[in-house]
């Protein structure tokens, strides 16, 4: 075999390592974006959770309210959904919610405001899978010229969120 023969013998075992690289490297990127993709969000699915968990905690609220007389703080008290072993249920939390005279959980009008309101409300920090939770306060007359429409948002640095509206109680579905 002659030099010439050897470039050429050397060039397509290059060639032929190349075209197997090329080939697993596609394949290992297939296999990444089609797994990645089917990966449930894990943190939307929290936020949704957490959603539906401030809801029903705001409800209780105010129904508590219209049960003591409409006092100006109400205490939430959360039980296990089981008894104990003298059949009394098993009180797990317990926390005072300011209210407001609507009856609704009330919050100072700012983004601190709202990150209380969230400690007040869910007694958990402002972290889901240790990423922040940036609470928002969004004034209702400079958004809409509507005071009522003022809003806290409850986000992720990028992605969903959910919204307490302050004076009707309500709690928006998570959105993207």
């Amino acid at each position: 075999m002659d030099k010439f023969e050897a470039g050429q013998e050397s060039a397509r075992t290059l060639m032929g390592k190349l075209a197997v690289l090329a080939v697993f490297v596609t394949l290992m990127v297939s296999a990444i974006v089609y797994f990645n993709r089917y990966e449930p969000d894990y943190k939307r699915q929290t936020l949704v959770n957490l959603a539906d968990q401030f809801a029903k905690s705001v409800v209780n609220a105010h129904w508590q309210w219209q049960a003591e007389g409409r006092p100006q703080i109400v205490m939430l008290k959360h039980y296990e959904p089981r008894l104990d072993n003298e059949a009394e249920l098993i009180e797990t939390d317990r926390r005072p919610i300011r209210m407001s005279h609507l009856g609704w959980p009330r919050t100072e009008p700012s983004s601190q405001g709202c990150e209380q309101l969230w400690g007040m409300v869910l007694n958990l920090p402002l972290e889901i899978e240790g990423f922040k939770v940036f609470a928002e306060y969004f004034d209702g007359v400079q958004q809409s010229d509507q005071a009522l429409d003022a809003r806290c948002r409850f986000r992720l640095s990028v992605g969903p969120y959910f919204e307490y509206h302050i004076f009707t109680g309500a709690v928006s579905q998570v959105k993207d």
